[in-house]
């Protein structure tokens, strides 16, 4: 099945994947797809394209990542880097909270608080090239 797809105004990419019916009844694929676009694609949306889903990555990891090239979706790096080190922030947060009440339990918690706190996400996100790569960023010890 075709896919539409589309950047929106904000720069982000948009997928219309429209429902498998008896679409074909009285009408060719192609057909069905110009009557789903005209219909649901924005009148702002920049660049619409009807594509074969194979042009649409599986990995949703980074969806927010995706940009338009031509009739392709392609990752946008620096985004993925920015996406990651925002995950890695949230785990090292969430991290330190766990630290806290552990804490206020009486245990020493001085040499784990300190390892979280040496974590700079910029840096660790920084050496991988590729989404794949980004995907294996996180520092063991907020896993």
């Amino acid at each position: 099945m075709r896919r539409i797809i589309y950047t929106r105004p904000d720069g982000g990419v948009s997928v219309v994947s429209p429902a498998p019916a008896a679409q074909f009844l009285s009408e060719t694929e192609d057909e069905f797809l110009a009557r789903i676009q005209a219909k649901d694609v924005p009148s702002d949306a920049i660049n619409p394209q009807i594509v074969d889903e194979s042009a649409i990555p599986v990995d949703r990891t980074f969806r927010n990542a995706l940009r338009q090239n031509g009739a392709l979706l392609v990752h946008d790096l620096p985004v993925c880097r920015n996406i990651q080190e925002r995950r890695i922030e949230d785990a090292r947060q969430h991290k330190m909270q766990e630290l806290l009440l552990r804490a206020e339990l009486g245990e020493n918690v001085a040499a784990e608080k300190a390892a979280i706190q040496a974590i700079n996400a910029r840096t660790l996100c920084a050496a991988a090239q590729t989404p794949e790569e980004l995907k294996t960023v996180m520092p063991a010890i907020l896993k």
